[in-house]
């Protein structure tokens, strides 16, 4: 080994410059470094001793950074089965939603097949209304059975009646009835 700078014992080391002036006292100082140009080299001795100073620091760190590794391995195996439970709920929610999404797609055509059709049926019902009012009401005399007239005739003979019996009530008499 022969003389080295501090970064060169740093970068060798795998510590920075300063860790290593805080490390080592004025008195180490004078010892292991001396001064050649504008720069401080460390001779043998000292290197070794440095060296020792960051050794314990060094194993320290690798099992500090091994039981965090192994504590993130750990993790990540959690984290793994949990996203893969997310990720398989949200497949189904998914799936569920295009299901629901096809329906009001057949619900939604359905119905603009009925609008349509019920528009054609209102186009032609005024085509044939414009045509002639005469052949219409013939029509609609045909059409009603007398089933039909029985009902209306019936309706209407209520309502006369209701409105005979309201004339001779009083006003008060009319609106406080219970019938």
């Amino acid at each position: 080994m022969s003389k080295k700078t501090i970064k060169e014992l740093a970068e060798e080391i795998g510590v920075s410059k300063t860790a290593i002036s805080k490390k080592v006292t004025e008195k180490q100082k004078k010892t292991w470094f001396a001064k050649i140009g504008n720069q401080f080299v460390i001779n043998e001795e000292g290197q070794k001793a440095i060296r020792a100073m960051f050794e314990p620091v060094k194993n320290n760190q690798s099992q500090t950074q091994s039981q965090t590794s192994w504590r993130n391995n750990a993790n990540q195996v959690g984290d793994l089965e949990f996203y893969q439970k997310q990720l398989l709920a949200k497949d189904g929610q998914i799936d569920m939603l295009q299901k629901l999404l096809k329906d009001q797609q057949n619900l939604l055509d359905q119905q603009q097949r009925l609008t349509l059709q019920t528009n054609k049926q209102i186009e032609q019902l005024q085509l044939e209304f414009s045509k002639s009012p005469a052949e219409n009401s013939n029509k609609k005399e045909e059409i009603a059975n007398p089933d039909m007239q029985n009902v209306a005739n019936a309706a209407s003979k209520e309502k006369t009646d209701i409105d005979t019996l309201q004339t001779k009530k009083g006003f008060f008499s009319r609106l406080f009835s219970n019938d």
